[in-house]
């Protein structure tokens, strides 16, 4: 269906935004034919909300709502196949969104994580820490941080968790660890901050992690209210841990894999395996520095129809090919979320 080899040799950031828009239109035109014909609830969308004329541009294409995940079970899949169901994040009283994912699609997914981060990543390091209690990963093994960090724990040899069964920071395996080795920190927003950052800060003690790297994503959660600056979280994160390399990632369990990284000036980008639209209150959609509901369309699922995505995320596009990082493409800021909705998987202000 598509040739995800070829993609791969191309490089996440290299292609311009002409160069890859002919290359995305016509695979992802694959993807929507594979879903209608395989999802009949897709089908169903996409025979009654869109015009039945050729599509010439991504923007015709039918997309879906992310919450339509929450009340279908959607999958593109042939009736026996094996596949494994990842549960988006949520509060206690709200539908969790299910994502069926089968082996090819899984391996794909992987693949182009590994693609998007090696540009920062240049090589695989000996260990990855993540800012997480195992145990209370196993218990939500098929959830939205289970899926993050399963994809992260292929950068590194090996793997540590920095937080104890009941989430306390271990200060004896953070200061086991040389300050000259080249090693991932991974956590998710919130949990840096109230976990990392806080718990430092009241013990009064430094590090210097120089030659380390930190990822982060997945927003505030319930901290929304709590929420710090992005100058002034990375600012502590280098004063108390010495790290300079900080990564924000925005991305969801509804398109897991195509992830947009956070590049040095603080911009979201598109990779060769994703796009971004931002459409106003009409669903039309919107010019460069106009807010409006970030649309994201990924490469990646096969398995299930979440190619195309509406979601519940503010946004807008601050240009194309010409951002001081070097990567092509679009580039784009998150500004929060629609009042009306849930706080789940999506990335800082």
């Amino acid at each position: 269906m598509i040739d995800y080899n070829l993609l791969f040799k191309k490089g996440a950031f290299k292609l311009s935004q002409i160069e890859k828009e002919k290359i995305f239109f016509d695979n992802i035109s694959k993807l929507n034919i594979h879903h209608k014909k395989n999802c009949k609830e897709f089908k169903l969308i996409a025979n009654s909300f869109f015009p039945k004329e050729k599509k010439k541009k991504l923007e015709e294409l039918p997309f879906i709502h992310v919450r339509l995940f929450k009340e279908k079970n959607l999958s593109s899949v042939k009736k026996g196949t094996k596949i494994s169901t990842y549960n988006s994040s949520g509060t206690s009283n709200t539908k969790l969104s299910k994502i069926n994912i089968d082996r090819f699609t899984s391996l794909v997914q992987s693949k182009s994580l590994l693609n998007i981060l090696m540009t920062v990543l240049k090589t695989k390091r000996k260990k990855i820490y993540f800012l997480e209690s195992e145990k209370k990963v196993n218990e939500k093994y098929y959830s939205a941080k289970g899926a993050a960090i399963n994809g992260f724990k292929q950068f590194a040899d090996k793997a540590e968790f920095l937080l104890d069964k009941n989430e306390k920071l271990n200060f004896k395996t953070l200061k086991r660890i040389k300050s000259n080795e080249k090693i991932i920190f991974f956590g998710f927003t919130n949990m840096v901050w109230e976990k990392l950052i806080k718990t430092i800060i009241k013990k009064k003690i430094k590090f210097n992690f120089k030659n380390s790297i930190l990822f982060h994503g997945g927003g505030w959660k319930k901290l929304e209210e709590k929420k710090i600056r992005r100058e002034k979280l990375y600012g502590l994160i280098h004063n108390l841990l010495g790290i300079n390399q900080i990564y924000d990632y925005y991305g969801m369990i509804e398109q897991t894999g195509s992830i947009f990284l956070e590049c040095e000036y603080g911009y979201y980008h598109a990779s060769i395996f994703s796009e971004i639209n931002v459409r106003n209150s009409k669903l039309e959609i919107c010019k460069s520095n106009q807010k409006g509901i970030i649309q994201v369309s990924s490469l990646l699922p096969t398995s299930y129809p979440g190619h195309n995505i509406l979601t519940e995320d503010l946004g807008e596009i601050k240009g194309i090919d010409n951002c001081k990082c070097g990567r092509k493409g679009k580039y784009f800021k998150i500004h929060g979320r629609l009042s009306q909705a849930e706080i789940r998987g999506c990335s800082n202000v």
